[in-house]
């Protein structure tokens, strides 16, 4: 090779965009949705592979979503499980609601999300969507989730459920980031849900989240449990919307699962979905709501489903459609400043730093 060539090649390199990449080696090791991380992250590889980038890899603890992530000396970051805010060379991946689908947004996931806080900006997407492929959609997928039993979160058998007149309430994890975007608190709002669906005659079935610990929480649900009209559940999730006469919720992703099946929804936290439920956000609209639930439109709760699944989010395994999406990033990327160690460094301390503060306020707290 001569000199010539050797120059050739490096500013071949040099013109070369770089893209960063937080790899999330902790969540590959979940037992409940590592193999997905793993497959998305290997269709972003080959999609990188093909868009002919410089990868610059970085490795992301637990705990650091609300890190600065910044863009500055990249063409693209590509980070995961994060929020803040908005920049048009970064992509934030993270878990849909529904298994294998995962959503690649500029501001964050679910309530953090560019469609949660500006959802007019999706609004004539939506409403194009084809009535007709939207319900058969819809309706596929409900069947399938209720054949297979499958839930993000591992479902115990989905045994007949026998139970009429009750009002179903999915609880969250109360550390979660999400909990940032809920205005009413847990203890009040299930006073709320108990009291209404109580003077309507009917139960309340309350399920804890499976990786909720929190001690509160179990005081809280054991006060709730000695009322004859409630009941603290751990079957499957299926089951208990079932035969459900609404289900309430802050913006938990069974309440999106309840969507699909069809279910009165009722919210009271901000959501990607919150559009197609009864969005309310004192106790006072909580409590009439869950007394005189109001019904959405099925064609728009249909369409809404079938786009964000479909179109707005992407399938682990979906090499062309990862490649679509970091395509249009790197596209809309302003120019940017000459790579620099020292600003990559000053990253990864950000990551860890926040993922610290992270452990130590769950442990306090």
């Amino acid at each position: 090779m001569t000199p010539a060539d050797c120059g050739e090649n490096h500013k071949k390199s040099s013109d070369q965009r770089v893209v960063m990449l937080e790899v999330p080696e902790a969540w590959f090791d979940d037992p409940s949705d590592g193999n997905l991380h793993q497959r998305l992250y290997a269709s972003i590889l080959s999609a990188l592979a093909e868009l002919d980038v410089v990868i610059r890899p970085v490795w992301l603890p637990r705990g650091a979503d609300l890190a600065p992530r910044d863009t500055r000396g990249y063409d693209l970051v590509l980070s995961y499980h994060s929020y803040g805010t908005a920049d048009s060379r970064l992509l934030r991946c993270k878990e849909s609601y529904i298994p294998p689908y995962y959503t690649m947004d500029d501001m964050g996931y679910a309530c953090f999300s560019r469609l949660s806080c500006h959802p007019d900006e999706f609004s004539s997407e939506i409403a194009r969507q084809d009535p007709a492929v939207a319900a058969t959609y819809v309706r596929h997928l409900a069947e399938r989730l209720r054949r297979e039993n499958c839930s993000k979160y591992s479902q115990p058998p989905f045994g007949e459920n026998t139970l009429q007149g009750y009002v179903f309430v999915p609880l969250q994890v109360q550390s979660d980031p999400v909990s940032q975007k809920v205005p009413l608190q847990i203890s009040r709002a299930l006073e709320a849900i108990v009291s209404a669906a109580s003077a309507r005659g009917l139960r309340t079935i309350i399920k804890r989240h499976p990786r909720c610990k929190s001690a509160t929480m179990t005081k809280l649900l054991q006060q709730l449990e000695k009322k004859p009209d409630v009941d603290i559940s751990t079957a499957s999730v299926h089951a208990l919307m079932a035969n459900a006469e609404c289900v309430v919720g802050a913006n938990s992703g069974v309440l999106f699962e309840a969507l699909i099946q069809g279910k009165p929804v009722i919210s009271y936290g901000a959501s990607e979905f919150a559009r197609i439920t009864q969005a309310v956000t004192s106790y006072e609209d909580l409590f009439d709501a869950v007394s005189a639930p109001q019904p959405i439109d099925p064609e728009h709760r249909e369409k809404f489903i079938y786009w964000y699944l479909e179109k707005h989010c992407v399938k682990a395994g979906d090499v062309l459609g990862i490649k679509a999406k970091i395509e249009k990033s790197l596209k809309h990327s302003s120019s940017r400043n000459a790579y620099n160690q020292t600003g990559n460094t000053i990253y990864k301390l950000q990551l860890r730093f926040h993922s610290l503060k992270s452990k130590i306020k769950r442990r306090i707290f």
